[in-house]
C-alpha cells in the first residue's frame, strides 16, 4: 500500500513539475499598433535608449552588491549586441548614440538633455506599468507616449522610432544551487522517513487508513528582507555622425478611436526612493527593485519592451513578459532577445521569405 502511495505522489510531483515549466516556457505575445502588424506603416532606423537593468546575483548568506553589480554591466552589454543582431535580422538598424547623460551631435553639443531621456523612459513606464502595457494583440485605441520629446530624440538620432527595454531579475550562484539541492534532498529523506515511521506505526503497511491533520508547512531559514538594487547604465557608445533622416513609410496616423496620451516630461512614473518587486509587472527607472531572498532560490527575469513611433510617440509594439531563464547564461539572453524580437514584423518593404532566410 505504502508503495503504491508513493509512485502516486512521485506522478502527481512529475506532472505538477511539467505542468509548471510548460506554464514558464509560453511565449512571448506583444501587444501591437494594428498598422504596424498590418505592415502598412514601418519604421526604418530605431534610436535604443540605454537599458534599464537591475540584477540580484543570490547567494549563499548576504549578497554581494559588486557581484550583482557585475552581473547587470554583462546582462546590459549583451543586451545591446544581441538586440543590433536581432533587430537587423528583421529589416531594422538600430541608433547606440543616446546616453543617459544625453544625446550629442558630432561636435560635442547637446541635442537631448539626460533629464528629457530620464523623461521619456518614464513616460513609458507610465504605460508600460498600466493594464494595457500588459495587454496583447491589436491596441484597440491609440497610445500616444510624450510626443513632444519622442520627436526631440528622433530627430537627435536621426531615428523614426524609439526603443526602450527594461529588465529586472534573479539568478542563483552556484554555491546556493548546489546547498538547495542539499536542502531538497535532506527534506525528502525527512519526509520519507516520516512516512515510514506512520505507516509503521499503523500495522505495518496494512490497509488501514492513516489519520490526517491539517497541513503545516515546514520552517526554513527566515527570508531577509529585500535587498535594493541600483539599475540604469549610464554611459554607452559614442554618438554616430548624422546623415539624412531616414523617414519610415507612413509615418503618420489617422482615425480610429481617440488616443491616451502619458508622460510628457521628467520625473514621471516611479521615481527615486520607491521601492518595487522584483516579482511583478512593475518597472522603474529611477526607483529600486526590491527582491525577497528564498531558501532554495530561483532564476527569473522580467522583461518590458516598448516601441515609440518618433513622429507622434504612438506605441507600435510592447512586450511584457516573464522568463524563466539565468542571466549568467548567454544561451539563456540569447533565447530570450530572439524570442521577443522575433515578434515584430519584419519590415514593410522586406518578403517574408526571404527575411528568415537571411535569419538563419
Amino acid at each position: 500500500m505504502f508503495v503504491a502511495r508513493f509512485r502516486q505522489s512521485v506522478l502527481a510531483i512529475v506532472l505538477g513539475v511539467v505542468a509548471w515549466t510548460a506554464g514558464c516556457a509560453s511565449a512571448p505575445r506583444p501587444a501591437i499598433e494594428p498598422a504596424f502588424a498590418a505592415r502598412t506603416y514601418t519604421p526604418i532606423r530605431i534610436a535604443l535608449l540605454p537599458p534599464d537593468v537591475f540584477m540580484v546575483l543570490d547567494q549563499v548568506g548576504d549578497n554581494d552588491p559588486a557581484k550583482s553589480e557585475a552581473l547587470r554591466r554583462q546582462v546590459i552589454d549583451q543586451i545591446v549586441r544581441l538586440s543590433s543582431e536581432a533587430f537587423r535580422r528583421r529589416g531594422y538598424d538600430l541608433n547606440l548614440s543616446a546616453r543617459w547623460d544625453g544625446v550629442f551631435g558630432p561636435d560635442g553639443q547637446p541635442l537631448v538633455s539626460g533629464d528629457e531621456l530620464t523623461g521619456m523612459a518614464d513616460a513609458i513606464l507610465q504605460f508600460a506599468n498600466g493594464p494595457v502595457g500588459g495587454q496583447q494583440g491589436p491596441l484597440p485605441a491609440p497610445q500616444i507616449i510624450a510626443p513632444e520629446l519622442a520627436a526631440k530624440i528622433g530627430w537627435a538620432t536621426q531615428s523614426d522610432s524609439l526603443l526602450y527595454v527594461n529588465l529586472k531579475g534573479v539568478t542563483t550562484s552556484n554555491g546556493k544551487r548546489a546547498a538547495a539541492i542539499l536542502g531538497a534532498v535532506f527534506i525528502a529523506l525527512v519526509v520519507v522517513l516520516i512516512v515510514l515511521a506512520t505507516t509503521k506505526s499503523n500495522g505495518h503497511g496494512n490497509s488501514a487508513p492513516i489519520a490526517r491533520g491539517p497541513g503545516r508547512p515546514v520552517a526554513g531559514p527566515t527570508m531577509r528582507g529585500g535587498a535594493p538594487v541600483g539599475g540604469g547604465m549610464r554611459g554607452g557608445p559614442p554618438p554616430i555622425a548624422r546623415g539624412p533622416v531616414p523617414v519610415g513609410r507612413g509615418s503618420r496616423f489617422a482615425g480610429g478611436p481617440p488616443p491616451r496620451y502619458y508622460g510628457g516630461g521628467p520625473s514621471v512614473g516611479v521615481g527615486v526612493g520607491v521601492f518595487i518587486p522584483l516579482e511583478g509587472p512593475t518597472y522603474t527607472h529611477e526607483g529600486q527593485v526590491q527582491y525577497e531572498d528564498s531558501w532554495f532560490g530561483d532564476d527569473e527575469l522580467y522583461l518590458n519592451m516598448t516601441l515609440v513611433n518618433a513622429a507622434d510617440g504612438r506605441v507600435l509594439w510592447q512586450v511584457r513578459h516573464q522568463f524563466d531563464a539565468d542571466a549568467e547564461d548567454p544561451k539563456d539572453i540569447q533565447s530570450m532577445v530572439d524570442q521577443v524580437v522575433g515578434t515584430i514584423p519584419l519590415r514593410g518593404d522586406l518578403e517574408v521569405s526571404g527575411a528568415a532566410a537571411a535569419g538563419h
